[in-house]
């Protein structure tokens, strides 16, 4: 608990002293080092980041796909910026092949046929950012809503 504690305080620090060197241009974020924390742990530090419409920052908020997008940057991975196109990225995997980080997406009207994505968090959640006024949470796949409109998943690996 204490690591952990330890791990969430230098993200927030590392976030708030460094945040000018990423953030206000059309540049991908750096890289974080490999071993500094896995795709799961660098998604939660963004818990509470506000929505935004073709959002792509912590600055300015995230829409679900400028969420995923930033997230995967940070380790080095790039990935398209539409939902749609980022269903296509990567390979598909089943539901029970589930692993932490792997992207699922979600079809909340199947009359738009528009696609919701989040990250897997490896315990039977994801970390996504919702809809305008919400903001980044964790919710579990379990939830009626998102157990009845749950689509596919993938997994990207560099």
């Amino acid at each position: 608990m204490r690591s952990a504690l330890r791990i969430a305080l230098m993200v927030f620090l590392g976030l708030s002293l460094g945040g000018c060197a990423f953030f206000g241009s059309d540049r991908q974020p750096p890289p974080i080092a490999p071993g500094k924390g896995s795709i799961v742990d660098t998604a939660r530090s963004q818990l509470g980041v506000p929505y935004r419409y073709a959002g792509e920052s912590p600055r300015n908020g995230f829409d679900c796909s400028g969420f995923v997008q930033w997230v995967y940057a940070r380790h080095g991975i790039r990935l398209p910026r539409r939902t749609d196109d980022q269903l296509r990225a990567g390979r598909h995997v089943s539901k029970s092949e589930l692993k932490p980080g792997d992207l699922v997406f979600f079809m909340p009207s199947a009359k738009s046929g528009s696609l919701h994505v989040g990250i897997f968090d490896g315990h039977g959640g994801f970390i996504h950012s919702p809809s305008s006024g919400g903001r980044v949470r964790a919710d579990s796949m379990l939830a009626p809503y998102w157990r009845a409109t749950y689509y596919a998943a993938n997994r990207v690996t560099r």
